[in-house]
């Protein structure tokens, strides 16, 4: 006779969807793992001393020295302008991430808290497809880093004269054959796990937008699931105006913690477009021209990671005035009580980078807007 199996609670947290961009900072040396014993803490500094100042920091301060030596020639400069600034906005937010780590932790595990937790079926069913589409999301754009940079270290290889995949000026010879294979192995290493550890970091701010975004949604079902008529829908707006200060304190915190660095890549952005919709107007490697379609497509999608989920953040936080103010013809208790929130919902929540500009879908095109305009120059500067 076959025994009746209880199904098990889902065991999913709302910070599943950040479990494959944490591990990829974990392998490179920018996220510290938990509990640590001393000597598995030393040894994870020495790693982050290999993967982060051997192979990036160093690398930086190459292609600098590569901007310095040929500052008189614009298309080698535009060349090596093309990494350097991405690899400068990402040590901005490698920084960000080393320095303000335990401010990222409390802010996940508020995420994964009581206050952001719901047993009801439907809230339960919303959070985990959002949690789901999240994490399939994040794996997709993992992958396309991953292969962007084995892309970008196979062009050098397969043009008539054999370069680094960087461009990058050293204080010594590599010319020599053993030298320059060590370089060349150094640099394609550096590409594929600086360029990976980006893709990581930057879904990290994207992931805790959307959950943010989708505790808003949330907050709106509860709203209209109120009816104004019962005597327990005082209870439950009490619980909506709790709800609602969780939300605006996590929206807050996020701002605080990221709204430097995602000034300085939506800024870097529209310089980083314009040099490569240039370098692919020029090349004549079909190998190359793959490899920076995939570049600008990597590119684009940085900057929606940052764009995308505050703009339904934004939107969706807007709605949440809309949600309530039905209840106002029933209770008169309740809605007094719901009568701050309402006031409070007619600002959006929103994320402002570096307290300049609001970061939305619209911010999106206008960076596209000024690159265009960054690469008209560009090109009347060149044929000068």
């Amino acid at each position: 006779m076959l025994k009746k199996v209880t199904p098990k609670p889902s065991s999913m947290k709302n910070s599943d969807c950040l479990t494959s961009a944490i591990a990829i900072m974990q392998y490179t040396g920018v996220w510290l793992p938990d509990n640590l014993e001393y000597r598995w803490r030393v040894m994870y500094m020495a790693l982050r001393f290999v993967t982060q100042i051997v192979m990036f920091y160093f690398i930086i301060l190459a292609e600098i020295g590569y901007v310095f030596k040929y500052r008189h020639d614009t298309e080698r400069m535009v060349d090596a302008a093309v990494l350097l600034l991405s690899h400068l906005v990402q040590a901005v937010k490698v920084m960000t991430i080393v320095l303000r780590q335990p401010r990222i932790k409390r802010l996940i595990a508020l995420g994964d808290g009581p206050e952001f937790t719901h047993t009801d079926p439907k809230l339960k069913a919303i959070i985990e497809r959002a949690v789901k589409m999240t994490s399939l999301v994040s794996n997709v754009i993992l992958c396309s880093a991953s292969i962007t940079g084995l892309f970008w270290c196979m062009v050098p290889a397969l043009q008539d004269k054999v370069t680094l995949p960087l461009r990058t000026a050293y204080p010594f010879d590599i010319s020599g054959t053993y030298i320059f294979t060590v370089m060349y192995v150094y640099s394609s290493v550096s590409v594929i796990t600086v360029g990976v550890a980006d893709a990581a970091e930057n879904f990290l701010v994207s992931g805790v937008l959307i959950l943010a975004a989708t505790q808003v949604d949330l907050l709106n079902v509860l709203l209209m699931d109120i009816e104004g008529g019962k005597a327990e829908s005082y209870e439950k707006a009490v619980l909506c105006i709790k709800f609602h200060q969780q939300i605006l304190k996590y929206v807050e915190e996020i701002a605080n913690i990221f709204n430097f660095p995602i000034f300085c890549q939506c800024v870097v952005t529209s310089a980083i477009v314009c040099m490569t919709i240039y370098k692919i107007s020029v090349t004549q490697e079909p190998v190359e021209l793959v490899t920076m379609i995939f570049y600008l497509l990597c590119v684009f999608t940085e900057l929606l990671m940052y764009c995308y989920p505050a703009d339904i953040l934004l939107n969706k936080s807007l709605q949440t005035a809309d949600a309530a103010i039905p209840i106002w013809s029933g209770n008169i208790k309740t809605a007094k009580a719901l009568q701050m929130t309402v006031l409070r919902a007619q600002k959006p929540l929103t994320i402002n980078a570096g307290g300049m500009f609001r970061i939305s879908l619209p911010t999106a095109a206008a960076v596209v807007q000024t690159s265009y305009t960054y690469y008209t120059l560009l090109q009347q500067s060149l044929k000068k």
